[in-house]
């Protein structure tokens, strides 16, 4: 479950950075040419790889909805983060990555 709220944080952030209305806010090396094409697609990857992560562990129906339970709290993390402190959101990708690997260490 913890690699799966990084996977789902990583996604999220990929779709707000792709947007043509969050860019200034989330600026940063992923709007070269050669990367920004890729943001939207990588992101829903993201999410879909989060939902992958997620199902294993907790035998289907369980992870299904504990993964639908998941998404509007990192959602609503990144919808603050983009109100209220942009700058945050793009240093919390570092911490994202370390829970990433964290989840994917433990098992959980």
């Amino acid at each position: 479950m913890i690699a799966a709220a990084g996977l789902l944080y990583l996604g999220l952030f990929a779709l707000a950075a792709s947007m043509n209305r969050h860019q200034r806010a989330l600026a940063g090396p992923w709007h070269q040419p050669g990367a920004a094409p890729l943001l939207a697609p990588g992101g829903w990857l993201l999410i879909l790889c989060s939902l992958i992560a997620m199902l294993p562990h907790w035998q289907g129906g369980i992870g299904l909805v504990s993964w639908i339970g998941l998404l509007p709290l990192v959602g609503g993390l990144l919808l603050l983060g983009l109100s209220y402190r942009p700058r945050c959101l793009v240093q919390g990708l570092g911490g994202a990555i370390a829970i990433v690997i964290l989840g994917i260490m433990t098992g959980a």
